[in-house]
Parts: C-alpha cells; structure tokens; sequence
C-alpha cells in the first residue's frame, strides 16, 4: 500500500502532465521596466516572455518589484491563463509603491518619499538650511569689555514654523 508522501507525489506528477504549473522558480534574464515586463527562463532552459511584475498592467501603478538580472524569482500563473507575475525574488532592484499622489520607492540610490510635489528630502534640506541660518536677537547691558545679555527673540521662527507646517501635511 502507498505511502501518503507517495500518494501526494503521484498526483503531483498527474497534475504536471495534464496541466500548467501554477508556480516557477526562474532566473531572470531580463527586464523592461517601463513596461513592467521581464523575461524568466526556467528549469528547463525555456523562455517565459513578458512575465508581469505588478499585478495589472495598465496605466495606474500601485506596487512594483523589479528584480535583477540573474536573480531568481518565483513567478505564478494569473488566474487560467498563460501569464504570470513575479511575487518575491532574492535580489531586487527596485520596489515601489504609488497611492493616488503619493509614492515611495526604494532602490540602490537611497529612498523616495513623495506626497504631490514635496518630499521628504526637500523638507529636511530645507530645515537643516533653516538651523544653519538661525539667528537671535539678542538685549546686552553693560561695557564693551564686559557685557551681559539675553536672548529674546529667534529671527527666523517663521521659517521654522513653516517647514513645521510642511511635515504635518507631508506625515501621518
């Protein structure tokens, strides 16, 4: 009598020669990312053309996962027919997610946090340009060789109420 590890192998085999793998493990060979498209080949040596690496492929972007070239990825069929799309990889080059006007992407050069036209790197410029550029009014007493004062007022305050205002627009 089979074992049931036999049993399941048995028609594991059955479903392989009557049907599609619904799974692949692939190497990348290459990748179209305008066209969020690429080009595995399998176990096989075989060629899987325009393999999806998001899930719809139109003009909306939601999420993106661009792989190397030469990285291997598993890839799953859509639904009943013959296109697939990548879900993981072990080497990426690029990950993105984009929300209406709102996009983070991380790559090799760093990251991308954008909401509408601003981000995150614009506003910690410009805060690190309003520290550098900090100055005080400031109320002294006394002689020129011994004076004592204190400080009142920070001249550019607006400046830093501004970008205030900025990172609670741009941040939850």
């Amino acid at each position: 009598m089979p074992t049931p590890e036999q049993i399941r192998l048995a028609f594991q085999q059955m479903a392989k020669n009557d049907g599609p793998a619904v799974s692949n493990i692939a190497k990348v060979k290459s990748v179209d990312e305008n066209k969020a498209l690429c080009v595995l080949i399998d176990e096989d040596d075989q060629e899987i053309l325009d393999v999806r690496l998001r899930p719809v492929l139109s003009e909306k972007k939601s999420f993106i996962l661009v792989p190397k070239v030469g990285s291997y990825v598993l890839a799953v069929r859509v639904e009943d027919d013959d296109d697939w799309m990548i879900i993981a990889a072990d080497e990426v080059t690029k990950v993105g997610y984009y929300i209406e006007n709102t996009i983070i992407e991380v790559d090799a050069s760093g990251f991308l946090f954008q909401k509408e036209n601003e981000t995150l790197k614009k506003i910690m410029v410009d805060f690190l340009a309003a520290i550098k550029s900090m100055s005080f009014q400031v109320n002294t007493t006394g002689t020129a060789s011994a004076q004592s004062g204190t400080t009142n007022v920070l001249i550019n305050e607006a400046q830093f109420t501004a970008i205030e205002t900025r990172i609670n627009q741009f941040l939850k």
